[in-house]
């Protein structure tokens, strides 16, 4: 009898993308621990953050003076890059 391919065969798991998803996380966080140690990046994302704060609060009291809830803008990581 031929043995036929099966999804739930758990040597076709193993052989179907696993190790491929492994690898892309441990090259990311390669990369991620890499580019933190960046002082030219970081500089520039301390800059982009602190022009998103200056919009968020000009925003809001604009928002305030109609009488409106304020928001809140998240702040950017280096993950939000890559």
């Amino acid at each position: 009898m031929s043995k036929k391919k099966s999804y739930m065969n758990h040597l076709n798991l193993i052989t179907e993308g696993f190790f491929e998803k492994l690898l892309k996380i441990i090259k990311d966080k390669k990369l991620v621990s890499k580019l933190k140690k960046d002082k030219n990046l970081n500089k520039d994302l301390s800059d982009l953050n602190k022009l998103t704060q200056d919009t968020e609060d000009r925003i809001n009291k604009d928002l305030l003076s109609l009488g409106k809830k304020p928001i809140k803008l998240s702040k950017f990581t280096i993950k939000d890059f890559i």
